[in-house]
């Protein structure tokens, strides 16, 4: 997930890949698709209901002593720092980075957190919360993987957690201490440089995206029943191929472990994509982002269309080094989406985006096509904003500076708990 065009910096940004033209939305959102995706709430949606609403919160006030500002009724604690043990026991992982929240029976919750390293040194970790937020336990899930970037939780209470790498795999864990039967490698979801992953409930497919300039949008339909070995081995990985009516045509990958031939060069004529990262399903719609166009893009199975739902290429590709310094130093008057990154969803319908840029913003996206900061954090310049998820009643969201201030991978990530005053 590191972003090269943080490498460069003031370097601008050159030509698109894409060859998809699906939407005539230049800068802002698809309002139909907007408009479709809140009227549709379902409380019944399996992931993070979010009972209370984020999308009024207010201005970001002058930072703290950790450099992180926040609104005026929030507030934020640091939960956890790489290399540093959490009461006394786990120690957090380096590179903290895609990351969901799974309830407990207890009332509580757990927060699981990749990690990015390489060198077999990746895996995931978890933090174990009580009913009053206090933590309680900490511990790992998965040990001796490789650059464990993004990943998705299942309805049935695991963690898909990806590499990514050119022959990364998936590896699916139980969020929950000392489950034996986990973990296990998912070798049928594909070997490419996975990103991220979501689950539509409804039938359990599997969407994920692909981290490359050339990247393609999976689905892995599954082959049995929930939780049974058949789910993979008699599954099948597909990829998107968009059409002119923006439908999706879904072909299969002859040879999801690519032993021979990369995915991409196996079927030259699915879709690419500039750079997929963050995936998240919301009441039977998929959204994702691609970093490099900075698009947000909704699939909706039921219709089998995919429209771009919030564009900003337009604007970014008419705007100077020197605008995209000032405009972000700005107040939350609204802004254009910068290089998103991991996503999830708010429970009326707004994607809440980490952008992948020097502000290091977590950014609401609005209905009026401006991503409203959530939080920014300033004096990390070698880090980017990771794994946002929200606790099950939706007053607390998580989030990490994967390398914080000091730059290291193994020792400088910081994971916050922002939370709203009730």
């Amino acid at each position: 997930m590191i972003n090269e065009q943080r490498r460069r910096f003031l370097k601008f940004f050159s030509t698109s890949f894409l060859t998809l033209s699906v939407s005539p939305y230049i800068i802002g959102v698809n309002q139909e698709a907007f408009a479709d995706s809140r009227n549709s709430f379902n409380k019944h949606n399996f992931f993070n209901p979010l009972e209370i609403g984020w999308d009024d919160a207010g201005p970001l006030k002058e930072s703290d002593e950790k450099g992180v500002f926040i609104p005026e009724d929030f507030t934020c604690r640091v939960i956890a720092k790489s290399g540093e043990k959490i009461i006394d026991n786990y120690i957090w992982h380096g590179s903290p980075d895609g990351a969901s929240i799974f309830p407990s029976n207890d009332g509580g919750w757990v927060y699981v957190s990749n990690s990015e390293l390489g060198n077999s040194e990746g895996g995931a970790g978890a933090i174990k919360f009580n009913k009053y937020g206090e933590i309680e336990d900490a511990y790992s899930i998965l040990k001796n993987s490789n650059r464990n970037c993004s990943g998705g939780a299942t309805p049935w209470e695991t963690w898909l957690s990806c590499e990514e790498h050119d022959k990364g795999i998936v590896w699916e864990t139980s969020p929950f201490k000392d489950n034996s039967q986990y973990p296990k490698a998912r070798k049928m979801l594909g070997a490419f440089r996975h990103e991220g992953a979501a689950i539509d409930p409804n039938n359990n497919y599997i969407y994920m995206t692909h981290d490359d300039m050339h990247g393609l949008f999976y689905r892995f339909v599954p082959g049995g029943r929930v939780q049974s070995e058949k789910f993979y081995t008699n599954g099948e990985l597909q990829a998107a191929k968009v059409n002119k009516d923006s439908s999706i045509s879904w072909l299969k990958v002859p040879d999801p472990s690519a032993l021979e031939e990369s995915i991409i060069d196996q079927i030259p004529e699915a879709t690419s994509f500039e750079r997929g990262e963050g995936i998240a399903y919301f009441d039977g719609k998929i959204f994702f982002t691609t970093t490099n166009d900075h698009r947000v893009w909704l699939y909706n199975p039921s219709k089998n269309n995919l429209s771009i739902f919030y564009d900003g290429k337009g604007y970014f590709n008419k705007s100077s080094p020197l605008k995209w310094l000032q405009s972000w130093r700005k107040d939350n008057q609204g802004k254009e989406l910068q290089s998103p990154d991991q996503i999830t969803v708010s429970n009326n319908g707004y994607p809440i985006v980490a952008e992948d840029g020097d502000n290091m913003e977590l950014c609401f996206l609005d209905h009026k096509g401006f991503a409203k900061p959530l939080v920014r954090i300033e004096g990390h310049w070698l880090s980017e904003i990771t794994g946002p998820a929200f606790s099950p009643d939706g007053s607390r969201l998580y989030f990490s500076s994967q390398r914080g201030k000091t730059g290291s991978r193994s020792t400088g990530g910081i994971t916050f708990e922002l939370r709203r005053k009730i």
